[in-house]
């Protein structure tokens, strides 16, 4: 029985994805996972910042992390279940949704696939600009650096 793993941020263009991902597992059969990774704030001088907006590695300074409330992590966790939920009825499958808290994506992913015994991740890449590639990196690419199990990466403009 095939597990598959997809990642969601909830936005419009990550849909193709978690399309991609249930018509495999129907084709293959098996069991979908949909994983929404919720990071916590840094907090700065202007205000909260999410945790991927601020670069890596910047000697002598370090920002405060303020971790996700209860009611945030509960209600992205109950969204993750109603997506699944939906898609699960739009391609006859068993989808099981969660969100979890992610100081690191990366490690949030790869530690879901491990406890669940996931055979494949699929994952979406927007296109940044050159600027934000360079100074924050692409974090599907940091995702299939890392992976232990194959990575199939949808473009998020893909069409249905």
């Amino acid at each position: 029985m095939m597990r598959i793993l997809a990642a969601t941020d909830f936005s419009e263009e990550s849909r193709p994805v978690l399309d991609y991902a249930a018509n495999l597992v129907r084709q293959c059969g098996g069991k979908m996972y949909l994983l929404h990774a919720v990071e916590p704030c840094v907090i700065d001088a202007a205000g909260s910042l999410s945790a991927c907006d601020v670069p890596e590695g910047i000697p002598g300074i370090e920002l405060p992390r303020v971790g996700i409330g209860c009611e945030v992590l509960d209600m992205a966790d109950k969204r993750a279940k109603q997506l699944a939920e939906e898609i699960s009825k739009k391609w006859d499958i068993p989808i099981y949704g969660k969100a979890e808290e992610a100081d690191d994506i990366v490690e949030c992913m790869n530690n879901f696939c491990k406890r669940h015994s996931v055979d494949m991740l699929v994952i979406g890449n927007r296109h940044h600009s050159l600027l934000t590639s360079i100074l924050l990196g692409n974090t599907a690419e940091k995702i299939i650096r890392a992976a232990s199990i194959p990575v199939t990466v949808v473009p998020c403009t893909l069409s249905k």
